[in-house]
């Protein structure tokens, strides 16, 4: 018994210490927490593609107003903004260069939907470099669409190239290069980049 009691004592002796160190008083600082919120962030997933695919183009395109195209785009809505009526944009922003040689970061593609008959698109995706533009052709001559015919358009300032596919015999593809999208809508005042517009629409017989 003599010898339990001081082996007691001294195990609340070393309890008592460890609650009084200086590691367990230390707070946490703002530093610290503002590391923990960076991680957090960091883990946060972004958008992970700039453009829409041309299969999503394809289903898009059985869309017949506005509200089915809503729908279609909320649900890609990690990807895209809805900005206002009609109008989204991706959320996957990067450099363009512009005629002057000047960069400038914008969204990478844009949708726009009007039911506006003077409108030069009713429903148009527009790719803003080169290279997204040679993915998408890609991915619609996977589709076997196929180059057709070209005609100039003063309207839209380039030519219009159109394309058709065996297996979607009811859509004709249109592309375009151009530094004048959706004129009529008065969008796109000051471009001053090369933008590629992409429309699918129901073939005229």
């Amino acid at each position: 018994m003599k010898y339990f009691l001081p082996g007691i004592c001294f195990i609340f002796l070393c309890f008592f210490t460890a609650c009084k160190s200086n590691s367990n008083k230390r707070a946490v600082n703002l530093e610290d927490l503002d590391k923990v919120t960076t991680a957090e962030q960091q883990a946060t997933p972004g958008p992970s593609r700039s453009i829409l695919t041309a299969t999503e183009l394809i289903e898009l395109s059985a869309c017949k107003d506005l509200p089915c195209v809503q729908l279609f785009m909320k649900e890609r809505s990690s990807d895209f903004v809805h900005a206002k009526k009609g109008e989204f944009a991706s959320q996957y922003r990067s450099a363009v260069t512009d005629t002057s040689g000047n960069s400038l970061v914008i969204p990478m593609s844009t949708l726009y939907v009007t039911v506006d008959a003077g409108a030069d698109w009713r429903m148009a995706h527009t790719v803003h470099t080169k290279a997204l533009s040679d993915q998408l052709l890609q991915e619609f001559a996977v589709a076997k669409f196929f180059l057709t015919d070209s005609v100039y358009s003063n309207k839209g300032a380039g030519f219009i190239y159109h394309y058709h596919s065996a297996q979607y015999p009811g859509l004709v593809l249109s592309q375009t290069k151009t530094y004048a999208p959706w004129r009529a809508r008065g969008l796109y005042y000051t471009v001053t980049w090369p933008c590629y517009v992409f429309e699918l629409y129901a073939r005229q017989n």
